[in-house]
């Protein structure tokens, strides 16, 4: 009997000891995260991708990984730290992430394949499309203009002059404020550390050596089609932060108005030279009041197009170190182009990753599908009273990747 009684009470403390055991026992699940990734995309190039995650709770913190990439053969590289991840390839091929999440001392960690195809069709390289001209009054804003012309009449002399080139003729912006918007057949994919477009404008040949009356410089923006409704909306630019950003003596928030004078104002005729002193009446937020003359010829400087006879533009100012080209003439001047990130400037090839919101921070955008251009200067200047031939002139860009794609198919032929 006390042998029974033995092996009972023996069994029993197996029994609570396996009990607690189990109980005691973490939970592999406990510190897991569970996250929901589709397994294959498939996109052709030059397309943004939007790989969608599970979200895992607002303290999460997320890293997507490329583990192979069929292009260069770098692995391991992190091309993400949100939720989504925006994708574009250039290259054909098959591309696998790793997508890590962490939140306190939860982890989870989940894969995907992106089988990228060509496109079937090349693309432009170049400008195809146009959304906006919106000149400045200036010397030469009427240049493109015929009589009976309307806007949309005179945007598309403007695009014939632009596209699908890189030699295209030199449009004028008119004064500070003027702009154009342009945009392409694909989007230009933001490639790390390196250019991504290039931006044609004037002869800016030799910046080292005084030239006189050069074209001035325009500030760049961009846009992603992050909506894909294949126009550019206002909440989609972003602005190129170029060399002279920074400087003291560039003005932000400097306005401009210019109002056309009245079919039956009175004008002022008092010199040889110029018919019109007080042709177009200009005021900025830096206290300065003048006029735009007009010279014999009675040429327009206001857009012939528009209906309203005032118009006002805000924006960065740049000084590009205006000077006479000789002592006591004003009407041939030097200046000195910016560096980089600017129409006009000595370097030509803009970087996506140089584009900032309006607060300054980075944009981060996979890719951009439109660019706008603007002048960004505004001096009186004797005579002239404008930047004449150096305001600032747009003859297109051009996607640097898509030229070295297509030139290596063609080596390769």
């Amino acid at each position: 009997m006390k042998k029974n009684v033995t092996h009972f009470l023996l069994a029993a403390f197996l029994f609570a000891f396996v009990g607690c055991s189990s109980d005691d026992k973490p939970d592999e699940n406990a510190n897991k995260i569970e996250i929901t990734l589709q397994e294959k995309y498939e996109t052709p190039t030059f397309t943004v991708l939007d790989i969608n995650a599970s979200d895992a709770g607002a303290t999460a913190k997320y890293e997507w990984i490329m583990t192979k990439n069929p292009v260069d053969q770098v692995t391991d590289s992190i091309v993400g730290n949100t939720k989504d991840l925006r994708f574009i390839a250039i290259y054909a091929g098959s591309y696998e992430f790793i997508l890590n999440v962490t939140s306190g001392d939860k982890k989870g960690t989940k894969s995907t394949i992106v089988n990228v195809v060509n496109e079937t069709a090349n693309y432009n390289a170049y400008v195809t499309r146009i959304f906006d001209f919106d000149p400045a009054p200036g010397m030469f804003a009427n240049d493109l203009f015929k009589d009976g012309n309307s806007k949309e009449d005179v945007m598309k002399t403007v695009l014939g002059r632009i596209d699908k080139t890189s030699v295209g003729y030199a449009v004028d912006l008119g004064g500070f404020g003027g702009s154009i918007v342009v945009g392409f057949d694909h989007t230009i994919v933001n490639v790390a550390g390196a250019s991504d477009f290039r931006v044609y404008g004037g002869d800016i040949s030799n910046p080292t050596v005084p030239k006189a009356n050069p074209p001035a410089p325009g500030i760049i923006f961009v846009a992603y089609d992050k909506n894909k409704n294949g126009k550019p909306d206002e909440d989609e630019w972003y602005e190129i932060i170029g060399s002279q950003h920074t400087k003291s003596n560039t003005v932000k928030n400097f306005k401009i108005t210019y109002r056309k004078k009245g079919a039956n104002e009175p004008l002022v005729t008092s010199s040889a030279l110029f018919l019109d002193y007080e042709h177009v009446y200009c005021e900025n937020n830096q206290e300065e009041k003048y006029y735009l003359a007009r010279p014999k010829a009675k040429k327009e400087f206001y857009p012939l197009w528009k209906t309203q006879t005032e118009v006002s533009y805000e924006g960065t100012k740049l000084d590009v170190d205006f000077e006479t080209a000789r002592p006591g003439q004003t009407t041939l001047w030097n200046s000195k182009s910016p560096e980089w990130g600017y129409v006009n400037a000595v370097n030509p090839d803009i970087d996506i990753d140089w584009a900032v919101d309006k607060n300054g921070n980075k944009a981060n955008l996979p890719g951009i599908d439109f660019i706008k251009v603007v002048n960004c200067v505004s001096e009186p200047m004797g005579l002239c009273q404008q930047q004449s031939s150096m305001a600032t002139v747009f003859s297109g860009a051009g996607d640097l990747h898509i030229l070295k794609k297509y030139n290596l198919k063609q080596a390769k032929n």
